[in-house]
């Protein structure tokens, strides 16, 4: 396939052009297939995977890096090993020879696109069914497996999987008998049942989180919480001898993160007639409530509410330049409406969130499983991403374009459910103290972290203290012990 039209290809691709001169490297709009280069000595090195680049010469942790990935802030070219470098996600890597001359130019530019469809919810309710369907369906091969989670967007994948017309899916549900909170093995029933197929149940991990097996297995820290889960469901997919398995629950980013500037939108917008409707939806007190805290920033307010952000509890911990970015780059952050919902849209398609794509692959590929998601298709993310608010947004609704354009595929209990807290699940594996404790043996000290903070707050009260920072930092801390 020619390289031009190679990129505009809406399934996971890495390419490698040479002309004699030009040397093009290219990765998918989001980062599907991980691609990795180096450079030693006169020639450049290029791999889908760490561990070779890593045997060219002697390599050092990058602690730069290293400290602004456990900030949330990550530098997305850079992958903790000093000299070892990603090509970004949507973007093409050029090398020109002789001289190993570096360029990277991103070709894939998804907000351009953003907030131009111009046509009614009823058409939009119509693009999505055809879109997110040629999606399933470019993604399912017969007897593929399909991770159930209990929510939406897995049910919905798994109901338009069965509608292909290639066989029944394998379903697959992580579930935690003994943690009450994350129980949502009653909902993926539910869709199995609609759907005539038995659920697969498979317990989820609730032994201590184990950082090593984990950096053995990716050669680099990523940002994730250790749940559990991805482990044993790829565990009993190998072994029931399936090779494909598609994933549910990509669907947050692209579909539209739920949440603060939606009320406000409506107003600055003249969306008065969506207004209205939701108004008598939800209720005058709400609506009026939500216009006031989109549109009057906190500190104007006569009785400020707490509005700190997980993020406004993260920067403390960090000094300098990388506080400051902590603080810049935190979406969740008091902005104007129409800046609010532009950040929260675009940040989802950023290299440095649809990184956790590159991960995934990385982990289902040490069990042999080929790992596919029908959400991250580009011909469906471009589409989403040119949804207006107005369309793609409810105030007291999550994900609206995906419930009512399949709400007679899905179970009527699914549409009403709440989130489960797997965090429980996360803190029966990784308590802070043990944070705390193997950030301080490691004898790694990174720039522009606060460590006498840190320490301070974990030994007086590391419980209130910023979990899933926590985790990052332990991980850091070892992958640069283990490096050094």
């Amino acid at each position: 396939m020619p390289f031009e039209r190679m990129q505009h290809a809406g399934t996971r691709f890495v390419t490698i052009e040479w002309d004699g001169v030009l040397l093009r490297a290219t990765r998918d709009p989001m980062g599907l297939a991980p691609l990795f280069y180096s450079i030693a000595g006169d020639c450049l090195w290029l791999s889908t995977e760490i561990e070779p680049l890593k045997s060219l010469a002697s390599v050092k942790p990058d602690l730069e890096a290293l400290s602004a990935r456990a900030a949330f802030v990550p530098l997305d070219e850079r992958t903790g090993w000093l000299g070892i470098h990603r090509v970004l996600p949507g973007s093409t890597l050029e090398v020109t020879v002789p001289g190993l001359r570096l360029r990277s130019t991103r070709y894939w530019d998804p907000e351009r696109l953003f907030g131009s469809f111009r046509g009614s919810y009823v058409e939009a309710l119509d693009e999505f069914r055809a879109r997110f369907d040629r999606a399933v369906r470019r993604c399912y091969e017969p007897g593929s497996a399909i991770l159930l989670s209990g929510g939406l967007d897995s049910a919905a994948v798994a109901s338009r999987a069965c509608a292909t017309g290639r066989g029944q899916p394998h379903l697959v549900h992580v579930h935690y008998p003994t943690l009450p909170k994350t129980h949502e093995a009653s909902y993926a029933a539910a869709c199995a049942s609609r759907l005539g197929l038995p659920l697969n149940t498979v317990a989820g991990l609730l032994s201590p989180w184990d950082i090593g097996a984990e950096l053995d297995m990716h050669g680099i820290p990523y940002n994730w919480l250790p749940y559990g889960m991805d482990e044993p469901l790829l565990a009993h997919v190998a072994g029931a001898g399936i090779g494909v398995v598609l994933d549910g629950h990509d669907g947050d980013g692209v579909l539209g993160p739920p949440g603060r500037g939606i009320w406000g939108n409506l107003v600055v917008n003249a969306n008065f007639a969506q207004a209205w409707a939701s108004l008598r939806r939800y209720g005058t007190k709400r609506a009026l409530r939500g216009v006031a805290a989109d549109l009057v920033p906190p500190d104007l307010r006569s009785r400020p509410r707490n509005r700190r952000t997980y993020m406004d509890a993260v920067a403390p911990y960090f000094l300098g330049s990388l506080n400051a970015s902590v603080i810049t780059d935190d979406i969740y952050r008091w902005r104007w409406p129409r800046q609010l919902w532009r950040a929260r849209q675009i940040q989802p398609l950023l290299p440095r969130a649809v990184i956790s794509f590159e991960q995934k692959e990385i982990e289902a590929a040490s069990h042999g499983i080929d790992l596919r998601h029908p959400f991250a298709d580009r011909e469906l993310v471009e589409f989403l991403i040119s949804l207006p608010c107005v369309i793609k947004s409810d105030p007291g609704r999550a994900k609206p374009v995906l419930v009512d354009a399949m709400a007679s595929e899905l179970p009527a209990g699914l549409l009403e459910r709440r989130k489960s807290d797997y965090m429980t699940a996360v803190r029966e594996r990784v308590s802070p103290e043990s944070c705390i404790a193997m950030i301080r043996e490691s004898g790694i000290r990174l720039p522009s972290v606060d460590y006498v903070r840190l320490f301070a707050d974990g030994d007086t009260d590391s419980e209130s203290m910023p979990l899933y920072l926590l985790v990052n930092l332990a991980r850091v801390h070892e992958f640069a012990r283990r490096a050094a």
